[in-house]
């Protein structure tokens, strides 16, 4: 076995590591970078938000783009960072956009979307982020949007009215539909995220191959 083969077997994965170090070289450098990405992040949420209320069609169906945002936020800022986005834009679009009393339920499952995009597109085994993000995407939905938020609303308003499932077929159930636009453009806008810097380009994994074969053949 050629040495080049043993450091390749023995070294981690460059792309994973390089995409840490970038991440913390480019985002995390200081505090104060990474509260003004926070901070920027939820304004963009907040401005989705309002953008929302345009969009309401019916009482059962808004198309709010809130979700893209915290996606994108998660993805960049990890799950400390995607959650407080989450969190600020909740709680200040509340308040920008009062629409009754604050649901701390709805406060919390808001920010597990952020924490749990986080996570989701960290450790999701892929090398694509095209993938990371439809895997986030679709996790995010199920579990906070369908789940977790459809049952704190249904606890402040409706527990009374309806069974969980009655209410979730009557009020909740476009918001896949909804989902499925806010994932489609946060997987749109991964080209402009990398080329701006907010997630590292990447080696392709073929490209790699080929350049550890030259070596070991010229070894």
């Amino acid at each position: 076995m050629s040495k080049n083969a043993q450091q390749e077997i023995a070294t981690p994965d460059n792309d994973i590591v390089g995409s840490q170090q970038l991440r913390k070289k480019r985002i995390g450098s200081s505090p104060t970078k990474y509260l003004t990405y926070i901070a920027v992040f939820a304004a963009l949420a907040i401005v989705m938000k309002l953008i929302g209320q345009v969009l309401t069609f019916t009482d059962s169906f808004k198309v709010t783009l809130i979700y893209f945002i915290w996606l994108i936020a998660g993805a960049v800022l990890g799950p400390i960072g995607g959650g407080a986005v989450g969190f600020v834009s909740d709680v200040l679009g509340a308040i920008v956009i009062p629409m009754g009393a604050i649901n701390p339920l709805l406060v919390l499952g808001n920010t597990a979307y952020g924490v749990i995009a986080g996570l989701c597109f960290k450790y999701t085994p892929s090398r694509s982020y095209v993938v990371k993000m439809l895997v986030t995407g679709v996790v995010c939905t199920v579990v906070c949007t369908c789940l977790f938020n459809s049952f704190a609303i249904w606890v402040m308003f409706y527990k009374d009215m309806f069974s969980f499932w009655q209410y979730f077929a009557a009020k909740r159930a476009m918001q896949p539909l909804v989902a499925g636009i806010n994932i489609f453009i946060a997987v749109a806008m991964i080209p402009l995220l990398v080329n701006i810097g907010l997630l590292p380009k990447q080696i392709k994994k073929e490209k790699k191959d080929a350049q550890h074969i030259g070596k070991d053949a010229r070894g």
